[in-house]
């Protein structure tokens, strides 16, 4: 991607651009393709009914009817900016993996749309459960739930059909949490990339105001060596940046289930959500998950709860510290460290103005704020990671592959830019 190119102004307006400098690095960046039609065709319908018809099997006219209300809700979840939901979704109707997990327990042929969006009716009378925490487990995964347990934990099978059904539903939902971490992940590259043209653009007029200054004798070789060196740090951060974005789409269309087209196909919104005020308490999450999760509901049929309910509370205790740790972090830069960098880069720009530091202080504050900024982003990723991390372990599932995920210790990977004094 080429930087945003931005025109150095005559050496007389260097004081408007020093104050661009100065302010446009931090301003609304923290907190604040078109593919080929046919998405049903590409992605076999995401149903039983698309890969019946793939085979050259004859479909039924309900299944023909499921078909149609599969593709449509694929056209309207890909026709715009996808939602962590509506990539769980995606990959409930199109992973090869969930067409497995799915196969084994017998509901392969099912409406995979009323899978996501309603509660078996032979669950609890039809009703989720009055132990689910709504801000943290979305309705997806809880619908989903009512059905993967309901042939994973039949009575009068053999330990060994109960073992595969067991491992076919954790299989099924986990991979729902895995599209979700794959779209946190694609998310804050792509924020960091937008963040990161802006930087580049920004220190492409600082070095060519630099340059100027050179010429007219205002400043020095080394001075514009410096505003030089800004720049092509920028660069390389930007460059590491769109890279690292580009592995996380692609790693988010395998999460899906997607490919080709279809993968070009989707669209990213520019930054994560909003953190929410306050986290999740710790008051009765724990009694909630234990009476609900699915590992604990197939030990207690299997005749080994004891252990498994303390694994469980070990797991829970651990995700909501860590999601309470996030959170705590995340606001704490948003409230306190980019506030701060705000507040010294104005008190730079108020000296610049009084003629008591140079042009390179404003660059050297900019390669801060870059810095802090930096930290920020990182700190909203590792918040709704996190946030992930919890909701799977109020559910229950995946907890074989709990030493996988990433967490709290997941960054971005991108470099701070250095100080070059």
């Amino acid at each position: 991607m080429t930087p945003r190119a931005v025109r150095a102004a005559p050496s007389g307006t260097a004081c408007l651009l020093v104050t661009v400098l100065a302010i446009s690095l931090l301003a609304g960046c923290v907190s604040t393709t078109a593919g080929s039609p046919g998405i049903g065709r590409a992605m076999g319908g995401g149903s039983a009914a698309g890969m019946a018809g793939s085979l050259g099997v004859e479909l039924t006219p309900e299944m023909e009817a499921m078909l149609a209300r599969t593709r449509a809700r694929e056209e309207e979840l890909m026709g715009q900016p996808l939602t962590a939901g509506a990539a769980a979704e995606i990959a409930l109707l199109h992973h090869p993996a969930v067409d497995r997990g799915l196969a084994v327990l017998g509901l392969l042929n099912e409406d995979r749309l009323l899978l996501a969006h309603s509660v078996n009716p032979a669950f609890n009378n039809g009703r989720p459960s009055s132990t689910v925490e709504w801000r943290i487990q979305s309705s997806l995964t809880v619908n989903l739930m009512t059905w993967l347990g309901e042939p994973a934990l039949v009575p009068n099978l053999t330990t060994e059909q109960r073992t595969e059904r067991v491992q076919a539903a954790d299989e099924v939902a986990a991979q729902l949490f895995e599209a979700q971490r794959a779209w946190v992940g694609a998310v804050a590259a792509r924020q960091s990339v937008l963040y990161l043209e802006d930087v580049v653009a920004a220190a492409e007029i600082s070095r060519d105001l630099m340059q100027d200054m050179r010429r007219v004798g205002n400043a020095s070789e080394l001075d514009a060596l410096r505003g030089q060196h800004f720049y092509a740090e920028a660069i390389a951060l930007l460059t590491q940046a769109q890279v690292a974005a580009a592995i996380a789409r692609e790693r988010l269309a395998q999460a899906l289930g997607i490919w080709g087209a279809d993968a070009e196909r989707v669209q990213l919104p520019d930054r994560l959500p909003d953190l929410p005020g306050t986290a999740i308490g710790p008051e009765g999450i724990e009694a909630r998950a234990i009476s609900q999760r699915f590992d604990l509901r197939a030990a207690r049929v299997a005749g080994s709860a004891e252990e498994a309910a303390i694994n469980a509370r070990a797991d829970i205790r651990s995700a909501w510290l860590g999601y309470r740790g996030a959170h705590e972090l995340a606001r704490h830069a948003h409230e306190a460290i980019v506030p701060l960098a705000e507040a010294m880069s104005a008190e730079q720009l108020r000296r610049y103005n009084g003629m008591l530091i140079g042009v390179f202080d404003l660059i050297a504050d900019a390669a801060d704020r870059t810095n802090t900024v930096n930290i920020a982003l990182d700190a909203e990723r590792s918040f709704w990671l996190a946030e992930v991390e919890l909701h799977q372990a109020l559910t229950g599932v995946g907890t074989t592959g709990a030493g996988a995920r990433s967490g709290l210790a997941s960054g971005f990977g991108v470099p701070s830019l250095q100080h070059v004094h």
